[in-house]
């Protein structure tokens, strides 16, 4: 019985496509029909492999990743593994390191309120737009499973049932909290890091890989569905076009779901807008996410006017092209400039002073994202301002609303005009600040009415043990190739007074997690990020530039752009996809990221200020 279960399953995956190829998702490789018998065995076939047809070396870019890399076909597609710069570091049963002398590491809470006040600064001279791009974009390259199942499926782990449950990796409350000490919340509900393991795709005496659902390569993947068939759900296969949901304002925006429990904070039965094929997350990417899938559709109408002898298919596939270079020039030459410096970006390779092509491929590095990448991006929490400010269409403060309790709550988009409100304050408000201080509700309700208190600070500090990442120096040592032995070896890293404050925390040097240094690290000249996260964050894109066959800057990529093609994505800005698909936004300055000031006034979007996407290099 066991064995035609077996064949039955693996038939059933072979009949779906004759000549497609299932690839192991860990080796990268053909599966041996050993791997596909295990897999079966354990009911895990569509989870540890990925179903590749024969790749075309001139064929578009896949919506699911596949064939980004000849030589490794699978490589690029959702759930590639992860790698990691430096080895693993766990105490047996993948449990967190153990300080230097032995011990136990200091609890995560205590660590977060030591290391980082709680209090409201704004940054003066950027926008809230910058904290929403940096969350899109990486939400273009890391999955949102773990908070899920620690939201939907997991819940108990503060409760005595937790202690028993593995996956449980709860964060305890200090007696002696400066919060929580009256408040009787002793503990707050957090799951293990899912895997390969976890999956069953590895077996559990094996390293630990994460499990990532998202495509390892910038593709807009949160905006076209990356799983195998999912784009079909949300093409409409008439000119090139992506399925709209007409909400009750008469905003536009992707299908949706009205029963999904993802949206269970909407207030129904009015507030029914919940993405079916999308993700419903933080408002800030949800936002972006929505003008993305609204920007495919207004560049399919135009390549449709210019072109009416183009099919669906050439349509859909020019459009994604157009919208995921957009993407990336605003993240490249607009914002990682802004915090990263633009002559270190330059000075290091990342960007071109150039508005020409450039081409740094090499078929030999595979497509695979660092862990570490993903993983220091959860630094940007610190600049995050959560109490939203609303505006009108008209530039005139409605309201304050909670940040957090934006989080899937979806619906709340689709009625009255509360897109219109957080779009305009996305450019209209000031960032928070990039410094010691986190937000107060980051620190304590950072998802609103999921959970009744959720520090993410003292989250993302337990992810970087359950991770097993290296202590802070190693990742300062690759970085710099000097050697830090004691405290005093850091003094150039630190102000005095965070030095002390991680002296008095961390018994040695080698105890500093990543994320504590990070939090109290010096800045890269420069730049707005501490060193070693601009560091961690280089390595990466320069294997993304090197590895990424489809990089929209390459001349000699499958349908690549024209120089005067290219030349128009480069003038395109966040100002000018506002102008062109948010809701009511008419005036706007021209430098979005940054606040409106003398220097950058609000012009109407109609000016030359504004850096539009003119397609009309792409008439035939």
């Amino acid at each position: 019985m066991v064995r035609r279960l077996i064949f039955l399953a693996y038939f059933s995956l072979c009949v779906r496509n004759l000549n497609a190829v299932l690839y192991d998702c860990i080796s990268g490789q053909p599966a041996n029909s050993t791997q596909l018998r295990i897999y079966a065995e354990r009911n895990n076939i569509e989870v540890c492999t990925v179903d590749v047809k024969p790749c075309d070396p001139e064929e578009w870019q896949r919506v699911d990743g596949s064939c980004n890399n000849l030589k490794y076909p699978s490589r690029g597609a959702f759930r590639t593994p992860t790698i990691r710069l430096l080895p693993l570091d766990f105490s047996p049963n993948y449990e967190p390191r153990k300080a230097c002398d032995g011990g136990d590491l200091e609890l995560p809470r205590k660590l977060r309120t030591e290391l980082l006040c709680s209090g409201k600064v704004s940054e003066m001279k950027l926008t809230q737009l910058v904290s929403y791009y940096i969350l899109f974009s990486t939400g273009d390259i890391n999955s949102i499973h773990d908070p899920l199942n620690y939201l939907f499926n997991i819940t108990y782990c503060c409760t005595p049932k937790g202690k028993d449950d593995y996956r449980c990796t709860p964060i305890k409350v200090p007696v002696h909290d400066p919060v929580h000490r009256f408040s009787g919340i002793s503990c707050m509900n957090l799951t293990r890091p899912q895997s390969f393991q976890t999956y069953g795709c590895l077996d559990n005496n094996t390293d630990f890989v994460r499990i990532v659902f998202q495509t390892p390569i910038y593709d807009l993947s949160n905006v076209y569905n990356f799983e195998q068939g999912f784009i079909n759900h949300i093409r409409t296969f008439k000119n090139g076009l992506l399925k709209i949901y007409p909400a009750e304002n008469g905003l536009l925006f992707p299908e949706t779901d009205p029963e999904s429990i993802i949206c269970k904070l909407n207030q129904r039965p009015r507030e029914t807008l919940c993405h079916k094929y999308l993700s419903n997350n933080a408002i800030g990417p949800n936002i972006m996410t929505i003008l993305f899938y609204r920007q495919h559709n207004k560049i399919a109408e135009e390549l449709h006017k210019l072109n009416p002898s183009w099919n669906d298919d050439r349509l859909f596939f020019t459009a994604r092209n157009i919208n995921i270079a957009i993407s990336l020039q605003i993240l490249l030459y607009e914002l990682l400039p802004i915090l990263l410096g633009r002559k270190n970006l330059i000075k290091d390779g990342i960007i071109s002073c150039d508005e020409g092509f450039r081409d740094l491929y090499d078929e030999n590095i595979e497509p695979l994202m660092t862990d570490e990448y993903a993983y220091v991006h959860r630094w940007f929490h610190v600049i995050q301002e959560t109490s939203m400010k609303f505006y009108d269409k008209d530039g005139y403060f409605v309201k304050t609303y909670p940040l957090v309790n934006a989080t899937g709550h979806t619906g709340m988009l689709g009625v009255d005009d509360n897109m219109v409100y957080i779009t305009q304050g996305s450019f209209r408000q000031q960032s928070g600040g990039f410094d010691f201080i986190i937000d107060p509700d980051m620190s304590e309700r950072a998802l609103g009415g999921f959970q009744l208190a959720t520090d993410v600070g003292a989250f993302d500090l337990a992810k970087g043990r359950y991770f097993g990442f290296s202590p802070y120096i190693k990742y300062k040592e690759f970085c710099t190739k000097k050697s830090y032995k004691k405290f005093s070896d850091l003094k150039d890293s630190f102000s005095s007074e965070r030095l002390y404050r991680l002296m008095e925390e961390y018994k040695c040097p080698s105890d500093i997690d990543l994320m504590g240094g990070l939090w109290a690290e010096n800045f890269v000249k420069g730049g707005m990020v501490p060193e070693t996260l601009y560091c961690l964050l280089v390595e990466q894109l320069r294997r993304t530039l090197a590895s990424d066959r489809y990089w929209y800057e390459r001349p000699n990529r499958p349908h690549a752009f024209t120089e005067d093609q290219l030349k128009a994505i480069r003038k395109v800005t966040i100002a000018g996809v506002l102008c062109w698909v948010g809701d009511h936004v008419t005036e706007i300055q021209p430098k979005a990221f940054y606040i409106i000031s003398a220097k950058n006034p609000l012009v109407k979007c109609s000016s030359s200020k504004i850096g539009k996407l003119d397609l009309s290099a792409w008439k035939e």
